[in-house]
């Protein structure tokens, strides 16, 4: 492509950066436009009809694609995306998202907490939820209450059967279907018991719906939860475990998001277009929320151009485009898109700026550290549990043995403290902990929401994310700075 000559506005790119909002979260009923989806071509076995579990860490989109499938423009611009036409003629609804709010579809936490809580059995209670779901459809006009979804599949319990046999052959023959989709399924009780025993009848029912052409759910779960083993011990559990699909971003996935969330904004838009025109690397700038998937290097030119290509005056330092992901990723080596937008923009904010790039690298060491202090943040709501493991480990530097780390949590009394807490609210403890309370079950959750990692040579790490805001010392790593 023809390079340009023209003068590149740093300051107006600095300005749209500066002004990312990653702080923002989907919450549930929350409607999603077609101009703030960005689709990373990782994505394309999430929103695929036919694989029912997704999995994901906090802030890795699960909601953000459960509430995008809701609104039908953007549906069709994902089935164009990603080769799905069919999702183009599927009508989505909510099964369950973790709302409060009435709803004449979607039942409440406490709807849901309540059938439990008085007996009625998990079965019972997603299939009138199933029922009351594909109710519109089935009967245009009219409402369902979940208490007399109940009441019909207790009376009579081929009525489950029979309506979804019925809608599955109409929409066959139209050559349509409906997607259930579940979300926030840690919120379905208020103890791990009720959630595990709610959340693999939902499993189990999502099986059966196999056995229909034009009727599937799509089951987003938390990644501490599929590493609870007695959720899957039942028959069949492996037509889910094996087909089940991660939700993760790609470094290039995030550089791409990165620049589609500039030129969205009016601000920084025609500059970063000048940047990309005057390094002849047009091609690295999205198009209708795709990455050019071929252009990984313009790509990596092109963020060169705005943050330098070194950490510093020399390549030793690390290059900017794979330091920063590497330096933002949890021990799954996964980085969430808000914690990667977050460090760009504490970089815009940097002062003082530069003059000829948009960012320094001064910068984004300074956005590493505040994203380290959003990302711990974020996970503590989801697992409170982490920290008091993480208090222990304060000025103590990793890799560390398992040894180590062991009688760290002993001595700070880190079991205790989270059984105390779970004495509260169960949440409050790992999936399974308060059975054991043992130390390597704890570390094997911490190893499981990858907070922690074991290395090939037994040591026990924790990755810069979290490291540096629980001021946990490395050397070599990103400095933490002394509190007062």
């Amino acid at each position: 492509m023809m390079k340009t000559s023209k003068p590149v506005d740093f300051a107006a790119i600095r300005r749209g950066m500066a002004s990312f909002d990653p702080s923002s979260r989907v919450e549930p009923n929350e409607r999603i436009d077609a101009d703030r989806a960005f689709f990373p071509d990782g994505h394309r076995g999430v929103l695929d009809f036919k694989r029912q579990l997704v999995i994901g860490n906090r802030g890795m989109g699960k909601s953000f694609w459960t509430h995008a499938l809701l609104n039908p423009a953007l549906r069709k611009r994902v089935a164009k995306a990603y080769g799905h036409p069919a999702l183009a003629t599927t009508e989505v609804v909510v099964g369950f998202n973790g709302s409060e709010k009435l709803d004449a579809v979607v039942p409440t936490t406490d709807e849901i907490s309540r059938l439990f809580t008085d007996g009625c059995e998990p079965d019972t209670i997603w299939r009138a939820v199933l029922l009351r779901a594909i109710n519109p459809e089935q009967n245009p006009g009219t409402f369902l209450n979940l208490q007399e979804a109940v009441q019909k599949i207790t009376t009579r319990p081929e009525v489950y059967a029979e309506t979804l046999t019925s809608l599955d052959n109409q929409l066959a023959a139209q050559g349509k279907a409906i997607l259930i989709v579940f979300d926030a399924l840690d919120r379905l009780a208020p103890d791990w018991d009720g959630i595990r025993a709610l959340t693999k009848a939902l499993l189990i029912r999502a099986i059966g719906l196999q056995s229909f052409r034009a009727i599937r759910a799509k089951i987003f779960m938390r990644v501490d939860q599929l590493a609870d083993t007695e959720l899957f011990r039942f028959p069949d559990s492996s037509k889910l475990k094996n087909d089940l699909v991660y939700l993760i971003w790609q470094p290039p996935e995030l550089y791409g998001l990165l620049l589609f969330e500039l030129l969205r904004r009016m601000e920084s838009a025609d500059a970063l277009k000048t940047l990309a025109s005057r390094h002849a690397v047009q091609a690295a700038l999205p198009n209708d929320g795709r990455l050019n998937a071929a252009a990984i290097e313009e790509q990596t030119s092109l963020i060169t151009a705005i943050a330098g290509e070194f950490m510093g005056s020399h390549k030793k330092r690390g290059r900017v485009y794979s330091w920063v992901p590497l330096h933002l990723s949890d021990a799954a080596n996964t980085c969430s898109p808000r914690t990667f937008l977050t460090a760009w923009k504490t970089a815009a904010e940097h002062v003082p700026a530069p003059t000829s790039l948009v960012v320094d690298h001064l910068g984004l060491i300074e956005g590493v550290r505040k994203a380290s202090q959003h990302r711990l943040g974020e996970l503590l709501e989801d697992y409170p549990w982490i920290d008091p493991a993480l208090k222990a480990l304060h000025r103590e530097f990793v890799p560390m043995s398992r040894d180590h780390l062991f009688k760290l949590w002993q001595v700070k009394m880190v079991p205790e403290a989270i059984l105390d807490n779970a004495n509260k609210e169960e949440r409050e403890a790992p999936v399974g902990f308060t059975k054991t309370g043992d130390l390597p079950t704890l570390l094997n959750v911490m190893e499981s929401v990858a907070v922690m990692e074991e290395r090939a040579n037994g040591k026990i790490n924790v990755p810069d994310i979290f490291r540096v805001e629980a001021e946990i010392l490395r050397k070599g790593g990103v400095a933490v700075p002394r509190r007062r």
